[in-house]
Order: structure tokens, then sequence, then C-alpha cells
């Protein structure tokens, strides 16, 4: 699909800045493309774990700590909930930590995908009455679960959330509730995970720095796709520290069975290797298999446990391949000319309609609503383009669903079979009037347009300044106009080889996308969209070729 270039200029005041913190202006236009302001350059440049703030600055958090030390001193029953995402299973490893030392107070508890859906439910609440269970503390779910918490209340079970999902209402009936996302919250930075929330609610109970268990939270971090910005950059640049040289079995073992050297981890390796091995069990089967790899010091149950995983994440690809199969044919066959795409079919596995739905959008650049019906009641999930907020579009659309919750770019929803085709339409109707033909575009967003001339070491070298790359602090892009090859395209590896030149000066590009390289064979002249890499084995800079165009003229 051809994408939109759009490219950002080098400002004056980016060269005034680079002047003023002894920077290259290029590194200053890059950190004012991040959004980052001008007295924040040198905390985003230099993140320091003491810079974290207090975690008796989040709403309810003095609190939630007395009511779990109570708890604990008065050996009340305590139940603790938690999502069957890597989000979710990483803030119960989290606070594991805490609760370890109290195995007769506190019990785990993980919903079944299929058999509990996503959160707090009555079941959970009946259960915990009839086991004399006087607290449950929910990770990762919660913050909309008023009926439910409401009902725990008459129980006289007190409920504590711990959570990072959108406040759709005003009141909170819980007993503390954790999110920095409350309207009334005072906490400077509103975008933590779950699992970091987890991360200072531990710190909280233990009053120490928890820095042992940095290595859950950046795996929370990177799989959960939040802004690395702010506490988050500062969490996973020092988790990744903590990751590489983990002695936690789980680490060990997952890192066994992906092939990764456990001392090279990144977030490439968390978000696309370990993480969907985490949230395996929780997609095909019960996500309590992923839990206790972070439960056991056993190296042999872990090994046994990790292992189960792997079969679990074949099975997942598996039924996503078909799903995606079906899926796509229904669009093709049906939905072309919609701007929202729902589709729907029965006995679809609901574990693998959110990566189904990522993939579509991927292909066609259109939200994506899938849902699967077992008899009058359809599982949903959503998947969105980086212009349209989901949940804003489900708000709109609540009168025809049971339930439904998420983020701006990924949701999911209940819906009964009689109101999907009056979803379908008021879906459309509302997606139609959010967004513009041109959102419907995928845009490349390009930090600066480089000569030749300016790439060099030292630029490569302020680039991994800017590490680790992510959510809303993407891999700086370039572009160059008007670029001549010097060699033919050569095959390397698992992608391909060519050099080009532009006023004299030579760079290696290195393309992984078959459908650049017909570009590039075809073409003399070039424009490319590239990311710079140094070449450790030579110690050179080579460009990671993105994206490229025909010259409209040649040099």
């Amino acid at each position: 699909m051809n994408k939109n270039w759009k490219i950002n200029t080098l400002t004056p005041y980016a060269q005034k800045l680079a002047s003023k913190y002894n920077i290259s202006s290029i590194l200053a236009q890059l950190l004012l493309n991040r959004k980052i302001k001008e007295e924040d350059f040198s905390s985003f440049l230099n993140p320091d774990f003491s810079c974290l703030y207090s975690p008796f600055m989040l709403p309810d958090m003095e609190k939630a700590v007395l009511r779990i030390k109570k708890a604990t001193k008065e050996k009340e029953k305590v139940l603790v909930v938690g999502d069957y995402d890597v989000d979710g299973i990483t803030s119960l490893g989290i606070f594991y930590e805490f609760a370890k030392k109290f195995k007769d107070i506190f019990s785990f508890y993980i919903p079944h995908r299929l058999k509990d859906g996503y959160g707090l439910n009555q079941n959970i609440v009946k259960e915990a009455k009839e086991r004399g269970v006087s607290l449950i503390i929910c990770f990762d779910c919660g913050t909309n679960s008023y009926p439910e918490i409401e009902w725990a209340r008459k129980f006289k079970i007190d409920v504590i959330v711990v959570d990072h999902h959108q406040v759709r209402q005003g009141r909170f009936p819980s007993f503390a509730f954790i999110n920095p996302k409350r309207k009334d919250c005072f906490y400077p930075f509103s975008h933590l995970s779950s699992a970091a929330i987890s991360f200072k609610l531990l710190q909280a109970l233990k009053n120490t720095s928890c820095k042992n268990l940095l290595d859950l939270v950046s795996l929370s971090l990177v799989c959960d796709v939040v802004p690395l910005q702010g506490e988050n950059r500062i969490l996973l640049k020092e988790g990744l520290k903590w990751i590489r040289k983990s002695n936690r079995p789980s680490i060990k073992m997952l890192c066994n069975i992906g092939r990764i050297k456990q001392e090279n981890i990144n977030p490439f390796h968390i978000g696309y290797i370990l993480g969907p091995r985490i949230n395996a069990s929780g997609r095909v089967a019960c996500a309590r298999d992923s839990l206790n790899i972070f439960f056991s010091e056993d190296e042999k149950e872990v090994f046994n446990l990790v292992n189960k995983l792997e079969e679990y994440n074949r099975l997942r690809k598996d039924i996503e391949n078909e799903v995606l199969k079906e899926a796509d044919a229904i669009l093709n066959r049906e939905c072309l000319d919609k701007i929202a795409i729902v589709i729907e079919k029965d006995e679809w596995h609901p574990g693998v309609l959110g990566i189904v739905a990522s993939k579509l959008v991927e292909k066609y650049y259109r939200p994506i609503f899938l849902f699967s019906f077992e008899d009058n009641l359809g599982t949903g999930s959503a998947r969105s383009i980086p212009s349209l907020s989901l949940i804003e579009v489900l708000d709109k659309c609540s009168d025809y669903l049971l339930v439904y919750g998420g983020h701006r770019k990924a949701a999911g929803m209940k819906i009964f079979r009689e109101n999907i085709d009056e979803f379908k339409e008021k879906v459309n109707e509302k997606v139609e009037a959010m967004v513009s033909m041109s959102d419907l575009v995928p845009t490349l967003k390009i930090d600066l347009e480089l000569s030749f001339k300016d790439i060099n070491m030292g630029l490569v070298e302020e680039i991994e300044k800017l590490r680790p790359f992510g959510e809303e602090n993407p891999l700086p892009l370039f572009v160059s106009f008007r670029v001549n090859k010097k060699t033919l395209l050569k095959k390397i590896n698992n992608g391909y080889s060519v050099w080009l030149t532009q006023e004299g000066r030579i760079f290696e590009g290195i393309i992984y996308d078959k459908d650049i390289t017909q570009i590039i064979e075809y073409g003399e002249c070039l424009d490319i969209v590239y990311s710079l890499e140094n070449n450790t084995y030579y110690n050179s800079v080579r460009l990671i070729i993105k994206d490229c165009r025909l010259s409209k003229s040649k040099s």
C-alpha cells in the first residue's frame, strides 16, 4: 500500500536548542518531533531511576497500603484477580513478591477468557463470598466494574483496583482506586502500564526500590504498547538492564525456547518473541500456566511450563492463520466498500480475534471489528488506525453493546446477535463522521530530510541516546532525495543489499521488504526513507530502507 510521506523540517528553534544543550541540531529536532519539552531534554537523554515520582502521589495509594497491611495483620482472606495478558500476568507476578510471605492469606485468580471473560465478574465475587474473602485486589482490570464492585460491597468485601484503563464514569465504588487516569488524579504521568502501577504499589508496601522486579515491568511496558516517555522510559531503560541479567527461571527459559541471547534482549524480542509466548496460554487455554512461570522458582517446573507455552503458541498460530484466512475472504466479499469493517462468524476462537484484527488493519488500513458468535452472544475485538479512537466510537454505539472497554487503538466488546446489523450501520456512520479520506491512507512520519553529507557515525551515536524505541518514541526515520544506485541489488541472509551514492558519499542500503526491491531494481535515481544503523562488523553506517520511490528528476 502506497504511503503518504509526512516530512518534518529542521526548525530555527531546534538549532537554538542544539547550541544551548551542546547537541546536534538533528538530535534537537528529533526530541522536538517526539514532543519532548526543552526542560525535559536532559532527563529524556539521561533517564534516572532516582527521578521516579513517589508511589504515594498516586490516588488512594496510602489507603490501599494500609488496607493490605491490615489484611495481613488480621489474617484475612484476600483474593487477587488479574487480566490474562502480559500486563495482567506481570502485575500479579510483581505483587506475588509481597504476597508469597503470606500464602495462607493471598490466593490468585486469572479469569478464563472463554468461560469467564475479561476482569472481575459476579461469579468471582460469589466464589469470594463463599470462601470467606474480605478483600479483593484487581490488577489490570476493575476500573469500570461498577456492578460487580457494588455487589461485593453488599457482601462486606472491600475491593482495591490497581489499573490503567480509561475511566468511563466519575464514581468510584471501590475501597481504593489506584488509576492515574482518574480525572481527579494529580499524578504527573498518566500512561503507566498496570504492572508499573503494581510495581509502585510494591514499593509503597515494602518501602524499598524493588529494582529486582523491573524485568517484569519491562515485559509489560513493551507488550502493552504504552508511551515510552516520562516514567515509562525510565522504567524500561532500567528494566532492560535487569532483564538482561535476571536470574529468574522464567526469563531464562523463555529466552532459551525463543533462541534469544538473554544479555542482548531488546524491545523487539520482548514484543515479538517473549510476549506472544506469555500471552499464548490465555488465548487458547488458561493463563494460569503463564502466571505460574513467574510464581515458581523450581527450574524443572518452569522448564515444563515454558515448553507448554510453546505448544500453546504453535496452536495459537494455527488458529490465527485459519481465522485470518476466513476473515479476509469475508472482507473481500462483503466489506471492501466500508470505512469501518465489521465481520462476524460463528465459533471463531475469541482468543485470536485481536491479533487477526491487527493484521487486517495493517493490510487494509481501516478500523476492524471482529465478532465470534456462540448461540446468540458475540464476543468481539477491535483494532484501529492512529487517527481514530475506538473508545470514542464505542461510546457513540454503546446502545447496541452489552459491555465494552479498552484503549484508543484496541478494544473488546460483547453484543447480542440481533444487534449486529444495526451496530454495523451505526459504527460506519460514526466513523465516517470522525475521519477524513486522508486518514485512510497510511502515513509514514519522517523526522527530517538528510543529505548523505549529514550522515556519520557521530549522528548514529546520538540517535542511540534515544533508545529504547517504541510507542511515542519511534525509531527515527530520514528521507534523502535523488540518490543514485552504485551497484545492483544483492541477496544477503534474510534481506538485500545495495550501495547508494549522493554528492560523492556512498552508503550501503539494506532492504527487508521485497516490494521495495522491485522499485530499486527498476530505478536508477531514487528517493529513500530509512533509519540509520551501525554496521558493527565494519564499524560503518548503513541505511535500513523502509520505503522508496522513483525520483521525479535525476541528479
